[in-house]
């Protein structure tokens, strides 16, 4: 029999064969199996591993001049497999080709992905005014829905379709103030 490290050393192959020995039975018997079934084993049975995609890089050795393959730590990472639902890129994404949401589509010029809670999908951007009407008063009180943000933008527009302008206090993230120096009617838009 050979000593084992007078074996050649080389890249494994699925059908390779390994030995064992099993143990927790009865004298402990000699098994051999493939590198594919332990494989098999370690995703069925052990919750699979973390995939992580090398990256290569071929350089010129200085010394020799021959072109040498060396792998890199890689930014690309799978949570366990099988089962995985989670793709870590630890760096920047550069996309060349299109971008499609959880239904297959590359949606229009203009629109953005959006979350529909279970997935993605494109959608246009919402271009939300909030309009509050007030009739006759010199400090109007508002509430809004707080979908603009805490300080929306405010234009006054009074029942001549002039801007006018007074004195604003954004009170809390849905409430606001305009207080005018004489009575006003017309409509506030929040943006």
């Amino acid at each position: 029999m050979a000593i084992i490290y007078t074996y050649p050393i080389s890249p494994p192959v699925g059908t390779d064969l390994l030995v064992g020995t099993r143990s927790g039975v009865p004298r402990n018997p000699t098994r051999n199996f493939s590198v594919d079934q332990l494989a098999v084993y370690i995703i069925d049975n052990l919750n699979g591993t973390n995939l992580t995609v090398p990256i290569f890089f071929d350089t010129v050795n200085p010394t020799t001049g021959l072109v040498e393959t060396t792998l890199v730590d890689s930014i690309l990472t799978q949570n366990a497999n099988p089962g995985g639902t989670t793709l870590t890129i630890a760096g920047n994404l550069y996309i060349t080709g299109t971008l499609r949401d959880s239904t297959n589509k590359t949606g229009l010029q203009g629109q953005v992905l959006k979350s529909t809670v279970t997935g993605t999908e494109w959608g246009n951007v919402n271009s939300t005014t909030e309009v509050i009407p007030f009739n006759n008063v010199t400090t109007i009180t508002a509430t809004h829905t707080g979908a603009l943000g805490t300080f929306p933008s405010i234009t006054v527009v009074n029942n001549n379709n002039i801007v006018v302008y007074g004195e604003i206090a954004y009170v809390s993230t849905t409430q606001l103030t305009v207080t005018f120096a004489s009575a006003q009617t017309g409509n506030l838009y929040l943006n």
